[in-house]
């Protein structure tokens, strides 16, 4: 096992109980189509990588629950024996929120798409870091789950926050000085899929911007 630090540059996260209100789409995205067809999961994306002054470069994407709204809709018109939307189809997929991004910005560069359950933040922040290491570039991490969708008390049973998202630019370096194991300060009732990554972002907020990280 090698360990690789890592320099924060910026970061940012956001959660809520249910649905986050104010996301700054019509700034984000001004072509009121585009914006018509972003999933919840999209949303929260352009909002943290923006929150970032990440704007293109590599990215490297988390979520253990995927779009899940888009998702059940399929399920559901299936069961009811209804149609099924095109707009859902297309959006069902785990890439679907960093493919937006990558429209929206004009960005062509690589994307890799992590889900690994509960440990896909600390997956997330391993492939970031290794992307990092062999590219010699700034990458955007960042994990999102959305999973406010109807019914889900019924078999939620541990989450309090059922919209939440974190991002960080990372870089390498050599200076070793300084950088911390990741701490666990995340906050009660946040999924444990979004844990590593989350505490990582409350780190850069106590000043804590380097970071250790085992591949």
């Amino acid at each position: 096992m090698r360990k690789v630090a890592l320099k924060i540059s910026n970061a940012a996260k956001i959660f809520t109980e249910t649905k986050i209100e104010n996301l700054e789409e019509k700034r984000l995205v001004p072509n009121m189509m585009m914006r018509r067809r972003l999933t919840r999961n999209a949303k929260v994306m352009l909002y943290l990588s923006d929150k970032c002054s990440f704007k293109s470069g590599k990215i490297v994407y988390g979520s253990c629950f995927s779009e899940l709204e888009e998702t059940a809709k399929i399920a559901n018109a299936v069961l009811e024996g209804g149609l099924l939307s095109p707009t859902s189809f297309q959006n069902s997929v785990y890439n679907t929120a960093p493919s937006y991004f990558s429209l929206i910005n004009r960005d062509k560069d690589e994307i890799i798409t992590i889900s690994s359950g509960m440990k896909t933040s600390r997956e997330t922040i391993k492939t970031a870091a290794l992307q990092a290491l062999v590219s010699g570039e700034k990458v955007l991490c960042v994990c999102v789950e959305c999973i406010n969708i109807k019914n889900i008390e019924e078999i939620n049973k541990c989450a309090k926050y059922l919209e939440a998202g974190a991002a960080f630019v990372l870089e390498t370096t050599e200076d070793f000085s300084g950088a911390k194991e990741i701490e666990d300060k995340r906050e009660k009732g946040m999924m444990d899929s979004l844990k590593e990554i989350m505490s990582v972002v409350d780190m850069f907020e106590q000043a804590d911007d380097k970071i250790l990280v085992e591949l």
